[in-house]
């Protein structure tokens, strides 16, 4: 097999394996459906996956909400959510289901066999299967916490109540351990998992405490990835420079974003850890694709490919999300630059930086 002859799904697959692929791959943990409906003139996630020609397709198990009188959703892990623009509603705190012990011992996780669970999942393996890399979002050691305790009561319950965190920990991840064996059954090759445990600053609990209650849960999740032959890249935005050890010591196989907005350095980044993982990011979403120029645009790909790209184990993407405030142009003048920018053997000369004029 020649470079030309790669799909997508092989370029994913050697970037994953830290090797240089043809191109670098380029793909999203997340698509607002308002600009895929834009984008493709009423088409689905799976067209734009298509007309745009990523190389990663994501999957996920499907959950029924039923709609309370109060304006709420309640989903079937029993918790209640608003009900949101972007793709994902915010669980309501004073609704959640596990405030104690008794809660804890009485509540089940959903049926990872329910008939409806991976149907979405099914239909894009039927039509993407070794064309583009299957791709399945999974929930780690923090968000299923957060919401079946309370995101406020969860930090409070870390230092008071350490049992039932570690509880919860325990069996939702049980329960996400499930579901990765169904997926692969199914034709996934890669989990990612999107618990952000950081804002822009620091870690939202203190490394000492993640250490204790989270990681050893952590550890036993990506054991359990890669015992059911898939990889793991692991997804999650804000400022991780305290924990990325933990990460890559769990054995992660790829990480997400290197949010540059939490001073997450790609450099330091690839310098410390491109021999051990893979990287992905991570041109600026929250400013550059929302009110940048297509010039600044492109400096900005090239700027991340001189950096990560070398040596392989590099997908160029977003720094989260093509969000519902990026503009479809400068995302496509993305999507062009890395393409352009992005051959094996990479060009050092036509990437190096170039003359912006202010707009």
């Amino acid at each position: 097999m020649t470079f030309s002859d790669m799909t997508s799904r092989e370029r994913v697959l050697a970037a994953i394996q830290r090797q240089e692929p043809d191109r670098i791959p380029t793909f999203e943990w997340d698509i607002d459906p308002g600009l895929i409906n834009s984008m493709t003139g009423g088409g689905s996630y799976e067209d734009f996956i298509e007309k745009f020609d990523l190389d990663a397709v994501m999957c996920g198990p499907d959950y029924i909400k039923k709609p309370l009188d109060n304006g709420y959703l309640l989903d079937e892990w029993g918790v209640t959510r608003s009900i949101g623009h972007e793709a994902y509603a915010m669980a309501m705190d004073e609704f959640s289901p596990i405030k104690t012990m008794a809660d804890l011992e009485k509540w089940e996780p959903p049926d990872p066999y329910a008939s409806h669970r991976f149907d979405t999942m099914k239909e894009r393996v039927k039509r993407f299967k070794g064309k583009r890399a299957i791709f399945v979002q999974l929930r780690d050691v923090w968000s299923n916490p957060r919401d079946l305790i309370g995101y406020e009561q969860l930090f409070m319950k870390c230092g008071l109540e350490p049992d039932l965190v570690e509880g919860v920990v325990e069996k939702s991840i049980n329960q996400s351990i499930k579901l990765v064996e169904i997926a692969a059954e199914l034709g996934a090759e890669v989990v990612m998992s999107g618990d952000d445990i950081a804002d822009n600053r620091r870690t939202m609990i203190s490394p000492r405490m993640w250490r204790k209650l989270f990681l050893p849960h952590f550890r036993r999740w990506t054991q359990a990835i890669h015992d059911n032959g898939l990889y793991y890249w692991k997804h999650t935005d804000g400022n991780i420079t305290a924990v990325l050890d933990d990460f890559v010591d769990a054995g992660i196989d790829g990480i997400d974003p290197i949010d540059p907005l939490a001073n997450m350095d790609l450099a330091t980044v690839k310098d410390k850890y491109g021999d051990q993982v893979a990287i992905k990011g991570n041109v600026d979403c929250a400013f550059l694709l929302v009110e940048g120029t297509k010039e600044e645009v492109v400096e900005s790909v090239k700027n991340c490919i001189r950096i990560a790209g070398p040596g392989g184990g590099y997908a160029c993407s977003t720094s989260n999300s093509v969000h519902s405030g990026v503009r479809p142009e400068l995302y496509i003048a993305m999507l062009d630059a890395i393409r352009e920018y992005g051959t094996y053997p990479l060009d050092m000369d036509k990437l190096a930086p170039s003359t912006i004029t202010s707009k």
